[in-house]
């Protein structure tokens, strides 16, 4: 985070003396305002450029094998760019490492997710879950402790961990 922003001061600081330059090129016949609306446009340049290269910067960074399960995309007002076309602020990964078990006849599956979130401070947030194949059914569980944590959820045969887990 520090050295994004570092990253933004910077750029900002090169493209107005950029401008600042050009204009005492130009021996003062460029208008004033354009120094700082070059430093501005920068920083905003950086900003949007860092907003759509995260995601694949993440994935590149995963292990080979993840599967991406799900991807979030939302608007914000500070970034302008995003009512044109939102870039992926968050997504959640399986590893593509499953225990499987025989219980009562049915197949069921042990995995990890992790989820990636981009807010002002990057956050990953990890859960294990049992899914069981015939059913389509999954509940999320504490393995330590060995006690569910939520509700029963039903998947669908589309869903991309029922594909990936149970086939």
């Amino acid at each position: 985070m520090v050295w994004h922003l570092f990253g933004v001061l910077i750029l900002g600081v090169c493209l107005g003396g950029a401008a600042f330059f050009l204009r005492k090129l130009t021996r003062n016949r460029l208008p004033k305002w354009l120094i700082p609306a070059s430093a501005a446009m920068g920083m905003l340049g950086y900003l949007a450029y860092y907003d759509y290269d995260w995601y694949g910067f993440k994935l590149s960074q995963l292990p080979a094998g993840t599967v991406v399960v799900e991807e979030g995309r939302e608007k914000s007002l500070f970034k302008p760019w995003s009512y044109i076309h939102p870039a992926v602020n968050s997504f959640v990964v399986v590893d593509g490492k499953y225990t499987t078990r025989l219980q009562d006849s049915e197949r069921l599956v042990e995995y990890f997710e992790y989820a990636f979130r981009k807010d002002p401070v990057e956050r990953l947030e990890s859960r294990s879950y049992v899914l069981n194949c015939e059913s389509r059914e999954r509940v999320a569980f504490d393995g330590r402790q060995g006690r569910l944590l939520g509700a029963v959820e039903k998947v669908s045969e589309g869903d991309a961990i029922f594909k990936d887990a149970c086939r």
